[in-house]
């Protein structure tokens, strides 16, 4: 399971309330929380900020495309 997705469910919250956050439709961001598409840095920052959480903490490298390392 992609770390995305834990976080995502260790808070109870819905894909929907991901995809709000990010401004992407429900279908999209299920994309990328399952892996088919990457998201971006910026939508990972979006969330990071939104939680006040550092990216690595919800991210693992793979799921963000443009990150080396963080």
């Amino acid at each position: 399971m992609l770390t995305i997705k834990k976080f995502r469910e260790s808070l109870g919250l819905k894909q929907e309330d991901f995809a709000d956050i990010i401004h992407v439709s429900k279908v999209n961001y299920s994309k990328k929380e399952n892996g088919l598409v990457k998201f971006s840095l910026n939508e990972a920052i979006l969330i990071s900020n939104h939680f006040k959480k550092p990216i690595e903490t919800i991210f693992c490298s793979e799921e963000v495309s443009d990150i080396e390392s963080f």
